[in-house]
């Protein structure tokens, strides 16, 4: 992922000059031979203008408390499809054109505004994406200034965003749902490892360490919570996600969850890539012994919800008895360190919960790794901090919390947090879950007893 990509204000206002070209039919859009006539192209540069309201209004209630520590160093990650979108974009231009880095330690990949402190980003951005540039070490005004002007757009770039935009925009992949209540069920052994990760589609040094560590203990199965970055395109599936994706021992299983941003793409790389390279049929399913159940949902299709006729089929899973059901998903029932709205999802299972039907849950979503006290009748764990820099939060939790990953990393003073995937030793009478970190250190073990 270019930083480039990761700079909010540079995201924004190039959307915003990009999204005023494409409205224009300007002389750029016009030498490109493109122009917003049909309805197609109307309803793509709405969506883009949607989206790029909807980050500033976010930006505006945000702005009392403050950057995150994430967006103040560059980490720019939003929950918003259009923007995500927007980035995978600018993240693929960027590598076509060969774009450079800013150098470490020169100028401030997450400086609140375009000027001086910033001159590196806002010269990389006019070089590649506006015509004109005065080219490196212009200085921060010209810079600004040039950035200011959409009528500089380079045209190559307009009519890119045209041909990308009206792909990726262009609506949801089609859902599969079962057709018998016994489908998308697999077997795993009594005696079984499974590794679990989540948020870990970003294909940087972060998530090749932790494939490494997988790979070193050659798991029965790898499961991933989902989150490809930005958007879960085709190309960043292939290249982030499926490239770097720790194998299990044979005759195991990859599988993989849906999640909220391979949706920002439409689900496209999720359902035609990444479904089919793990023979995986459907983005829920079961994987289960005589004593346990690991029971996957989809809960990114419709976000932070459950698509379809899921909820009848978790319930004739949940009414084969004599074992216990651990749940997994992208999104979280609750949070300890952000307000969530899970009423959606809580609609869904409410049932299940107050049955004791359900005995654990794991989710990603929230770039932490956080075991839970018993809470609302569950054991649970958020585990979504596979590769995306994070800082451990400071705040005390909202919700009882059993341990948290807090441990620091030596090399890295502006991302304190480590990267993290569990391992799950099944057998009969227990699960042990063993949270191991990027660099081979056990972190925390906790034991789920079958009586």
């Amino acid at each position: 992922m270019h930083s480039l990509t990761g700079n909010r204000d540079q995201v924004l206002q190039l959307m915003n000059n990009t999204i005023q070209n494409m409205e224009s039919g300007g002389p750029q859009a016009g030498a490109a031979g493109i122009g917003a006539e049909s309805d197609a192209d109307i309803s793509v540069v709405a969506d883009l203008r949607m989206g790029f309201m909807e980050a500033q209004v976010e930006g505006a209630t945000a702005a009392g408390l403050g950057a995150t520590e994430e967006e103040e160093a560059g980490w720019y990650v939003p929950r918003n499809r259009q923007v995500a979108v927007f980035q995978s974009m600018m993240d693929e231009y960027l590598a076509e054109q060969n774009a450079p880095e800013v150098p470490k330690g020169g100028g401030g990949a997450g400086a609140a505004a375009i000027g001086e402190e910033d001159v590196s980003h806002a010269e990389i951005a006019a070089d590649v994406f506006y015509q004109g540039a005065a080219g490196p070490g212009a200085g921060g005004a010209a810079a600004a200034a040039l950035m200011e002007q959409f009528s500089n757009l380079d045209p190559r770039w307009v009519s890119w965003v045209w041909i990308k935009a009206q792909g990726w925009l262009k609506g949801k992949h089609a859902f599969v749902n079962h057709t018998s209540l016994n489908d998308f069920q697999f077997d795993m052994k009594d005696e079984a490892t499974v590794a679990i990760v989540g948020d870990w589609g970003g294909g940087n040094a972060a998530a090749q360490a932790v494939a490494k560590q997988i790979n070193a203990i050659k798991p029965d199965h790898v499961i991933h919570l989902g989150d490809v970055y930005y958007s879960g395109t085709p190309k960043e599936t292939q290249e982030r996600f499926i490239k770097y994706w720790p194998r299990p021992s044979e005759p195991g299983r990859s599988l993989a969850l849906n999640s909220n941003h391979e949706m920002y793409g439409g689900g496209y790389g999720y359902f035609d890539i990444t479904l089919p390279a793990f023979k995986q049929p459907a983005s829920y399913f079961s994987l289960s012994n005589q004593k346990w159940r690991f029971i996957a949902l989809d809960t990114g299709y419709d976000e932070h919800d459950l698509h379809g006729q899921q909820d009848e089929w978790l319930a004739a899973q949940l009414q084969d008895g004599g074992r216990k059901n651990i749940l997994l998903s992208h999104h979280q029932l609750f949070s300890a360190y952000e307000n969530t709205d899970a009423s959606k999802l809580y609609t869904k299972v409410k049932r299940f919960l107050d049955a004791k039907q359900i005995y654990g849950w794991i989710w990603g979503h929230e770039h932490l790794c956080v075991a839970y006290q018993e809470y609302m009748g569950i054991k649970a764990v958020c585990l979504g901090n596979g590769c995306f820099p994070y800082n451990p939060p400071r705040n005390q939790p909202q919700v009882p919390v059993e341990w948290l990953n807090d441990r620091a990393q030596a090399d890295d003073p502006d991302y304190r947090g480590m990267h993290t995937f569990a391992l799950l030793k099944v057998s009969p009478a227990q699960v042990d879950i063993t949270y191991i970190d990027e660099d081979g250190h056990e972190a925390h073990t906790q034991k789920w007893n079958w009586q």
